[in-house]
This record gives C-alpha cells, sequence and structure tokens, in this order.
C-alpha cells in the first residue's frame, strides 16, 4: 500500500497538530509498504528531524513561513499545485489529510483528480470554518465539505468532535472515532532525576516547591490567563507554589503583563517553547498539570494531546469541563474538570489538590 500524507502542521513547529501529524507518520511508515509525507518546510533545522523518519518526507518550499502563512489563502494556492503535482505523479492508494487547511487543499484538488482519502479531524476547523464569522475561514467549508464527503473515512478524534461532523452533514456511516495517542517514550521512560535537578537549578525552582505546569500555545484559549488570574487566592493557602507556562505564543507578553499587575510574576515561569522529546521531563518536574482550555476565537480543544501526555507521565489533571476534554479526564479519578471561565472554579481546584498530596501522583 501506497500512503500519502499530507498536513500544514509539522516539526520543527511546535503545536498539537504538528505533533499528532509526526506521530501518525511515525506509526503509519511501519504498517504500510510506502509513505510519502507532504509537510512545510521551516527553512533548515528539520534535517535532523525529516533524516529519523522510516519514510519519505516532502518539504514544501514556503508553506511553514510564518509571514506568508498570514497571507489570506496562500497556503491553500500553493499547497494545491503542490498537492496535485504529487498526486498525479506518485499515485498513492490512499491520501491522508491532516489540519483543516490540508482538507481545504485536498477538497480543491479532489475537483481536478480522483483519489481515495482520509481525514483526520481535530474539530476546531469545523467551527471555525463551519460556524465562524471570518470571511477567509468561512470559505473554506465548501471544499473542506466537498472532501469530507468524497473521503472513504472520516476519523473524529473524540465524540465531541464526531458531534460536530455529523453537525455538518458528514455521513455518519464514514465517521470513525479514534483517539490521540502517545509515543511509547511517554509511557515507559523512566522518571530521569537528573534532567530534573538541571530544569530545577535553570528555573530556580527549590526542592520544596509545588509546581503546576501548562504546556501548549500560549492563548486565551489554552487559560493559561485564567490559572495566572486564580494564583492570588491559591497562594494564600500554597504560598510556595511555582507556575510553569511552557510555550509560545502571541499573548505571552500580555500573560507576563497580567502576572506582573496581579502581583505574581515571581511565582510564574514562562519556559518559552520546548522540544518535543524535553516535555516528558517538564511533566515529571511538576506536581499536576492544568490546562484551563476554553472556547475562544471560534476554536475549541477537539481533544488536547498535553492532557494525554500528562496523564501518561501519571499526572493528576485539571481541565475545562467542555469539549473533548471531557473525555480526556475521568473527574474525580484522574483529575479534576472545572469551569474553565471562571478563576475562582479554578482556584478552588487548584487548592483542592495542592493541599492533599494523596490526591497528586
Amino acid at each position: 500500500m501506497k500512503l500519502l500524507v499530507y498536513s500544514h502542521e509539522f516539526p520543527p513547529f511546535l503545536g498539537g497538530l504538528a505533533t499528532t501529524s509526526l506521530k501518525l507518520v511515525e506509526g503509519l511508515s511501519s504498517r504500510v509498504n510506502s509513505l510519502i509525507a507532504i509537510v512545510p518546510s521551516y527553512g533548515s533545522n528539520h534535517d535532523n528531524i525529516d533524516k529519523n523518519l522510516k519514510c519519505e518526507i516532502k518539504r514544501v518550499p514556503l508553506l511553514g513561513n510564518s509571514f506568508l502563512r498570514s497571507v489570506p489563502f496562500f497556503q491553500q494556492f500553493l499547497g494545491f499545485f503542490y498537492l496535485l503535482y504529487n498526486i498525479v505523479v506518485i499515485k498513492p492508494d490512499v491520501v491522508m489529510f491532516i489540519t483543516e487547511e490540508a482538507e481545504s487543499v485536498g477538497g480543491l484538488v479532489s475537483y481536478f483528480v480522483d483519489f481515495r482519502s482520509v481525514v483526520r479531524v481535530a474539530g476546531s476547523g469545523i467551527v471555525t470554518c463551519f460556524h465562524g464569522t471570518a470571511i477567509n475561514k468561512r470559505i473554506l467549508k465548501y471544499p473542506m465539505s466537498t472532501l469530507y464527503k468524497k473521503s472513504n473515512r472520516v476519523i473524529a478524534v473524540s465524540n465531541y468532535t464526531k458531534s460536530l461532523l455529523e453537525g455538518i452533514g458528514v455521513d455518519d456511516e464514514k465517521i470513525r472515532v479514534v483517539y490521540n495517542g502517545v509515543n511509547k517514550f511517554m509511557l515507559e521512560s523512566p522518571v530521569n532525576k537528573e534532567n530534573i535537578g538541571l530544569l530545577q537549578k535553570k528555573y530556580k525552582i527549590k526542592k520544596d516547591d509545588k509546581v503546576i505546569i501548562t504546556i501548549a500555545r500560549v492563548l486565551p484559549r489554552k487559560g493559561q490567563d485564567n490559572v495566572i488570574r486564580a494564583l492570588p487566592g491559591v497562594l494564600k493557602k500554597v504560598p510556595n507554589l511555582i507556575y510553569m507556562v511552557v510555550g509560545e505564543g502571541k499573548y505571552r507578553k500580555e500573560f507576563e503583563k497580567l502576572a506582573a499587575q496581579l502581583n505574581v510574576s515571581s511565582n510564574v515561569i514562562f519556559t518559552g517553547g520546548v522540544e518535543n522529546r524535553s516535555i516528558k521531563d517538564f511533566l515529571d518536574s511538576s506536581n499536576l498539570f492544568i490546562m484551563t482550555n476554553r472556547a475562544w476565537n471560534n476554536k475549541v480543544e477537539g481533544l488536547p494531546n498535553a492532557i494525554i501526555e500528562a496523564s501518561a507521565r501519571g499526572k493528576a489533571v485539571i481541565a475545562g469541563n467542555h469539549s473533548g476534554s471531557v473525555e480526556a479526564v475521568i473527574h474525580g479519578e484522574t483529575g479534576l474538570l472545572v469551569d474553565s471561565t471562571d478563576p475562582e472554579k479554578i482556584e478552588e481546584a487548584l487548592v483542592e489538590l495542592l493541599t492533599d498530596d494523596k490526591k497528586l501522583i
């Protein structure tokens, strides 16, 4: 079987969809005779990633350029010609699509050439493109809808995502729910005390500090701001608390300013983006994981990878009580689901877990 994977996010770009694309390519490459992945180029810093994969990686020049990504329809225009050419030349048995931008390209290409396809849908693109108000996003629903109709299978990452697909008319018979997984090393790798010590030294974390952590892009949708708003109340009962915000995003400066306004800057550490292989050590150095995600800017969480990875490392989780998060956390057993729009509820959940060591792993 010859499989072509087409995605508009891939490492070294940091993000859940990029990580998912990599994991699917890694897993599927050992299950099919031939796998070719067409993904964005982000410059010359992806050679080490590509050479360690057991498949052919085709990087699309300019597709990952940060400036050009903001140009309306540039990704679709460039991707259309690149994907069309490769389908004609490679003649894959199946094409798999990941990310809403890739889906829109697939829908456009399907008007010009026939191919069997599978679409892996997170869900956020449906809310943005089918129900949002931005014209440049709304127009993408037409080729996306075409691809869904022509695809042999549509993979939903959660039952929540499945309900979104059904809501836009995708045939229930072709939808299958397949939850995101984690890499084997996240489940089986032992705790590396040396690496944890290096992190504690780098970020000046004391041995008796309680550490909570969010690993995600720094955006209101991920909820770091409401965690910061909850900190003043939590610190009254857990004064030795450190909040690690791991990830990059355009709201970092705004959230840093918020922490300063609330006089909790000394308790909040913004690490910036980190390599995926380092996430294990960051999780192991923490006491609990928190991602109080909420719907924002017509974006939702289909099934947060970060929550699953935190659970894989045995961490209690606090998450928003909606969207795909409710399928990743068993409330009262593996963590707590809270009203992510209410800092007081977040505060209550943090205090409950941080003051009861039996509830922390």
